[in-house]
């Protein structure tokens, strides 16, 4: 399926049970990848973030779409950013797998913000609190990367 197939997907209003989706990334994937789970969702974040790209600003509407979570972006530096994730798909998430990996959120998050600002970003979970989990993301403006200007609109 093409890119473009993929974007008019996301503009569809049906609702799919979350729960093969979940399964397969929280019980299925973990056995398959062994000890680099994290490094791979992180990786395949960036990549997701790549085919679809989005702004920051639509950002929760892409994790909505997704079906990732509720985003809600926190403070705002220069170089750092905030972002909170929660909502019911996270609260099932932590409740079933104590040890559930948001790294590719994570990722899709840092790659979507270094494709719109063109420096290199970075983006860091941490330990979950009360069924929301943070994530920062640090940009580096001393190292620039190709900006992009076409982005899908949510």
């Amino acid at each position: 399926m093409a890119n473009q197939d993929y974007a008019s997907l996301l503009h569809q209003s049906t609702t799919v049970p979350l729960t093969a989706p979940l399964t397969l990334r929280d019980l299925l994937l973990p056995d398959l990848l062994g000890e680099e789970t994290h490094a791979i969702l992180y990786w395949a974040g960036r990549n997701l973030a790549r085919k679809l790209p989005v702004q920051e600003s639509d950002l929760p509407a892409a994790f909505a779409q997704l079906g990732f979570g509720e985003l809600q972006a926190g403070k705002a530096k220069r170089q750092v950013r905030l972002f909170t994730l929660s909502g019911p798909v996270v609260a099932a998430r932590l409740t079933a797998n104590t040890d559930a990996d948001f790294r590719l959120e994570a990722g899709f998050i840092a790659q979507s913000l270094q494709q719109q600002f063109g420096a290199v970003v970075e983006a860091d979970v941490a330990e979950p609190h009360r069924d929301t989990v943070t994530i920062t993301c640090v940009l580096d403006p001393k190292d620039p990367q190709g900006a992009i200007t076409d982005f899908l609109e949510f």
